[in-house]
């Protein structure tokens, strides 16, 4: 990454200034606040001082701190390969939030902590702390309201964007999702306008020349799709259609911007997301598990009370169709066939042959350090594949992600067969297909389980393609863990 570090060095507490040094050198370089970064400077000398203090109270030893920025914050990792932290104090944090000292004053200072044992590979504690919001967001929110409102003798205008609406809508986000939301840019103002028409579309909702409601096309950098999403309804007025009302307006400017598909994650703990994708004419072709951070909550939803990650259910609506032409795994056919029957896709099947490769593989990653996530693309297969494909597996487990993806292009692999054998034999499992994901062409995707915070009961479905979709992974993954397990004995 372009603004990663990453220390090792002697556990001992006279080193404590050179950390603090790159950590206030990497604030600068993103802005951070001289509060947030004293805060974060704090937090991660708590834990320097736990390794130094408990891991190695009777030994030398080594500790290692990775710092990750990114566009609105910093993550720091503390590892150490000392004594193990004992189960009970690894579970019962935080212990009291009102405490000033320990993990517990770790808690008050950062946005996110948690601890990782690694086996053999030693143990981790991962602390982010984003850049405080604007005063003006936070404090509007909390001075608006909560007086009855007589939705009845309310009227509903849908617009497009307009210059001044960022404000009202970073102030939407704060409202119904605290500080929790992944994508973090719709809590800056200046973010939101300067985004607009070619990072993304907004509609808004208004009543009495009030912004209350928001809905986005998130364009694609490489695709001609967007995906739906960032939709916010000031809670007081929820339950008057206005959700419907901003999509009719979104699915016209889509039309407008003759793109050729849109598509939406909707979070699976929130069902409503799920029906209204449906609703207006989306298919479903992919359940990716695990991909919405633990800490994302969304107002008035017991679900997200839970510590787990979850995990989103994808969904297309094309606006223009062309043949896709396609060289399927023999392991996925059936499966892979089922998504594009589902959305009447049409597709002309090529013959995959296991013959001369290409010389060099082209494959890309991405990392995403506050969603804990990493993503392998795999564009073309060659005869390096492997050597690269480990290589970048390898650096996406190093960084600590909950869960890695790995997007195969359907349409110019004729040797997927082995990159399914290779992948499965890393236990990534069936996820589904990404229509037009990268370059307008169509993809496989396979997922890989690399935490055990993966939340099982907000994986709620609510069409039968779903539960179907979701049997499917669920055997694909016992059936590859089982043969492992054969191979190994």
């Amino acid at each position: 990454m372009k603004n990663s570090i990453s220390l090792r060095l002697p556990a001992d507490m006279s080193n404590f200034d050179i950390i603090k040094a790159t950590m206030q050198h990497l604030g600068k370089k993103i802005n951070l606040s001289k509060d947030d970064l004293k805060d974060l400077v704090e937090a991660a000398k708590e834990l320097v001082e736990n390794a130094c203090l408990h891991a190695y109270s009777d030994q030398d030893g080594l500790i290692e701190i990775s710092l990750h920025s990114f566009e609105h914050g910093i993550r720091v990792d503390v590892r150490d390969w000392g004594v193990p932290m004992s189960q009970k104090d690894a579970t019962i944090l935080p212990i009291d939030h009102k405490a000033n000292k320990g993990f517990n004053h770790i808690y008050a200072l950062v946005d996110r902590f948690h601890y990782k044992n690694l086996g053999k590979r030693g143990k981790k504690f991962t602390i982010i702390k984003r850049a405080s919001l604007p005063l003006n967001v936070c404090e509007a929110c909390k001075q608006q309201t909560s007086k009855p409102i007589d939705k009845k003798a309310l009227k509903v205008r849908i617009r497009d964007f307009q210059r001044g609406d960022e404000e009202s809508i970073a102030r939407l986000i704060y409202r119904n999702y605290g500080l929790s939301y992944v994508k973090e840019h719709f809590y800056y103002p200046k973010k939101i306008l300067s985004g607009q028409g070619h990072e993304f579309v907004s509609i808004v909702a208004e009543i009495q020349e009030k912004v209350i409601g928001h809905f986005a096309l998130l364009l694609m950098p490489t695709s001609n799709i967007a995906e739906i999403g960032v939709v916010v309804v000031d809670p007081r007025y929820k339950g008057m259609g206005i959700m419907n009302k901003m999509f009719k307006r979104l699915l016209q400017k889509a039309d407008e911007l003759k793109l050729s598909a849109i598509f939406g994650e909707a979070i699976m703990y929130h069902v409503f997301s799920q029906k209204s994708n449906l609703t207006h004419h989306f298919c479903e072709s992919a359940l990716v598990l695990g991909k919405t951070p633990r800490e994302e909550r969304i107002e008035s939803n017991k679900l997200t009370e839970r510590a787990r990650r979850g995990s989103d259910l994808i969904a297309y609506r094309f606006l223009e169709q062309r043949d896709h032409t396609l060289y399927l795994p023999q392991k996925y056919s059936d499966q892979i066939l089922r998504s594009y029957q589902n959305c009447k896709v049409p597709h002309k099947l090529l013959r995959t042959r296991n013959g001369k490769a290409n010389r060099y593989a082209r494959l890309s990653y991405h990392y995403n350090p506050v969603a804990s996530i990493g993503k392998i693309m795999i564009h073309r297969y060659g005869r390096d594949f492997k050597y690269k494909f480990i290589l970048l597996l390898d650096q996406l487990r190093a960084k600590h992600c909950d869960m890695i993806y790995a997007d195969i292009n359907l349409e110019e692999i004729p040797q997927i067969d082995k990159i399914i054998k290779l992948l499965n034999g890393r236990l990534f499992f069936y996820s589904g297909v990404l229509f037009l994901k990268y370059h307008d062409q169509d993809y496989l995707r396979l997922q890989n389980r690399h935490s055990e915070m993966i939340g099982k009961k907000n994986l709620v479905c609510y069409s039968d393609y779903c539960h179907d979709l979701l049997d499917y992974i669920r055997q694909d993954e016992a059936d590859i863990k089982k043969s492992l397990k054969m191979r190994v004995k």
